[in-house]
């Protein structure tokens, strides 16, 4: 009978490695086993004597039963559709996907991407509270990736009570900003005009942007605003919102809801948005000193709180004593103004130069509160932020009055705050929020407060690092 040549390998690991102890038998240098070849069929046969010394055996496996492959495949799947879940139906939603992270679970094909946030401010969109934002974007790529996603500046609105992404989309690449000499996104300004009821968002300092939540789009209208103005065909050299220096008004209560222009040619124009009049400096100042019956537009009767402020006493030094007062006063819609109260100079300082006074009243008392301000105000509800003292790392106090100066609720925050942005629902009132005295740069928190009781809950946050899948 021919021989047949075999590779003799441990029966036990199927090492071919070994030590012949005499003609016919072998010990694995592996797992130590010794074995023996049977000449007529070349079996490997195995002897069960195992030398233990610088040995460790393994664990016995555990026996497979039918219930413990029930259990695991019941497992996995409750994972699987946790997974499917977050990803179908969160995969907007940056309490999920920013948040935690998971919004590319399902794929190792992501790229990190990281949000430097210019802006976020409440607006409404059909009703509900969302938050608009404009980001830079940077996307993490490898060297041999292809960059389908490009960096540059987006924009967006997440739906303020789910956290869900309404919208994003990309505002302007880096290479498109650099081409338009467009650099300075993180001194954009962001106002509300409500005579014309748009959004106008201005980056310095030649671009005019409006923002419309209930399509949620943000366009770029520079070329288009001013479309049928002979005297801004030269093109914009800088825009700015109307404002004045007041010590009693914060900008956005001021009376002009209009944008100050230069053009090419140098010229200073005054443009309001709601009438779509564009003033030239000298028919500005004239018709600022018109009164309201010779003005184009509709008089309204309007109310309006301030915060008073004062210093304790002499020697203090900071002032720390509010008090709130009710303005009411004839509101000319759409074009400038420079109306004083006629009749009586006790209420000059209050504004003189904006509105049309017709009384004013003191609704409370002098009250305690360092750096406070009215940060939002309504028909119903008034909500101050002040520090209970000049200690920098002093909480941030936020109370709720009714319109009549009535306390509803005080809620003090468990560390100092800085509060941009603050709109109502009918259940809450919601804020972005960052906390000041940090080193870290993504603290920019959504906050609310429930009218009822003042519950303070932390909503989500914007983070700054996150993952997306690659396109």
């Amino acid at each position: 009978m021919s021989t047949k040549i075999k590779p003799i390998k441990c029966p036990n690991c199927g090492s071919e490695k070994h030590v012949q102890l005499d003609e016919k038998r072998y010990q694995c240098r592996n797992c130590g086993t010794e074995y023996f070849l049977d000449d007529d069929d070349i079996t490997i046969n195995v002897k069960h004597n195992f030398e233990y010394e610088n040995f460790t055996q393994p664990k016995e496996e555990p026996r497979v039963t039918m219930s413990n492959v029930i259990r695991n495949l019941a497992v996995v799947l409750i994972v699987f559709l946790f997974l499917y879940a977050a990803k179908h139906f969160w995969g907007g939603d940056i309490k999920v996907s920013k948040l935690l992270g998971v919004s590319d679970l399902f794929s190792v094909d992501s790229v990190e991407v990281t949000d430097d946030y210019d802006a976020i401010y409440p607006m409404k969109h059909k009703g509900r509270i969302c938050f608009f934002y404009v980001t830079n974007r940077r996307y993490d790529y490898g060297l041999n990736d292809d960059k389908t996603l490009v960096d540059g500046h987006y924009y967006g609105f997440v739906d303020a009570q789910t956290g869900q992404v309404l919208a994003d989309k990309l505002l302007i690449s880096d290479d498109e900003s650099k081409s338009l000499e467009m650099y300075s996104f993180d001194e954009l300004k962001l106002q509300h005009l409500p005579q014309a009821n748009k959004w106008l968002c201005l980056i310095p300092k030649q671009f005019i942007y409006e923002i419309n939540p209930q399509t949620l789009t943000m366009s770029n209208v520079t070329n288009t605003i001013f479309a049928h103005k002979e005297a801004m065909s030269s093109g914009i050299s800088s825009v700015n919102f109307i404002s004045r220096t007041s010590n009693f008004f914060d900008s956005s209560l001021e009376g002009d809801e209009g944008l100050e222009i230069s053009n090419n040619l140098a010229e200073v124009y005054y443009y309001f948005p709601a009438t779509d009049h564009l003033y030239t400096e000298e028919a500005y100042n004239y018709a600022k000193e018109l009164p309201s019956s010779e003005l184009k537009g509709e008089m309204r009767d309007s109310v309006l709180y301030i915060l008073e402020i004062k210093k304790s006493n002499a020697s203090s030094s900071k002032e720390s004593q509010n008090r709130l007062t009710r303005i009411q006063f004839t509101y000319h819609l759409g074009n400038p103004k420079y109306l004083s109260n006629p009749s009586n100079k006790k209420y000059d300082f209050v504004a003189k130069d904006y509105i049309q006074v017709v009384s004013s009243q003191q609704i409370s008392d002098w009250f305690t509160g360092f750096d406070a301000e009215l940060i939002y105000q309504d028909s119903k509800y008034l909500c101050i932020e002040y520090k209970a003292n000049i200690s920098k790392n002093a909480p941030t106090i936020l109370q709720l009055r009714n319109t009549n100066g009535k306390i509803l609720w005080t809620r003090s925050l468990d560390c100092p705050i800085k509060i941009g942005g603050v709109l109502r629902d009918n259940q809450k009132i919601w804020f972005r929020a960052t906390r000041e005295q940090t080193d870290r740069y993504d603290d920019e928190y959504i906050m609310s407060l429930t009218l009822k009781g003042g519950n303070i809950k932390y909503e989500y946050k914007f983070a700054t690092s996150h993952n997306v899948r690659k396109q």
